[in-house]
């Protein structure tokens, strides 16, 4: 399925130069947007002094790294470029491939802003950020299809992980407290 899945996305590669540089933009400058967007944010959160959503944020994105880091020791894929004859359209690193950095820090951005700032809709399409930066990673050639599965999974349980912590932190303050923050 893996295989299948990268073979007909990639396959749309190489025939359309249009397709081809939006790809290109989306796999590898897209993630700059996402994160500008996110620094934004954090600097308008730290104006207002909203450090509870700002900890939690930053949380979400140490968390997600963290488990990126763990999975990419536990499950070692080398990228389809090494093994496969494909489209490359994006010059890489030989490196381990499973999960995607990119994929996996969209998705911690997105689900960070999403659950904790309120700065949903900037979430929200970060996470539709991260899904087409990860269809592009696998279009252009440096990404299996469960690479992008396993970033975008990454990041959902990092941001899982925090809104569980919080969840419990929060229900062990008295009552005044809670509605307080």
């Amino acid at each position: 399925m893996n295989l299948h899945l990268l073979r007909t996305i990639n396959g749309w590669a190489g025939h359309n130069w249009l397709l081809d540089h939006v790809m290109i933009f989306c796999a590898s400058w897209l993630i700059y947007v996402v994160f500008a967007g996110a620094a934004g944010c954090a600097l308008v959160l730290a104006r207002r002094r909203q450090w509870r959503p700002l900890g939690l944020f930053a949380a979400v994105l140490v968390v997600s790294f963290a488990l990126l880091q763990l999975a990419a020791h536990v499950y070692v894929d080398k990228r389809p470029f090494t093994t496969q004859h494909v489209h490359q359209l994006v010059a890489h690193g030989a490196g381990a491939s499973f999960p995607s950095d990119h994929t996996t820090a969209a998705t911690a951005v997105g689900l960070g802003l999403l659950l904790f700032t309120p700065f949903r809709k900037l979430g929200v399409s970060a996470l539709l950020a991260a899904v087409l930066i990860g269809f592009a990673r696998v279009f252009v050639g440096i990404h299996w299809p469960v690479d992008i599965a396993g970033g975008l999974l990454t990041g959902l349980i990092g941001a899982a992980l925090v809104w569980g912590v919080a969840l419990l932190v929060n229900s062990q303050r008295p009552m005044s407290f809670r509605k307080a923050a």
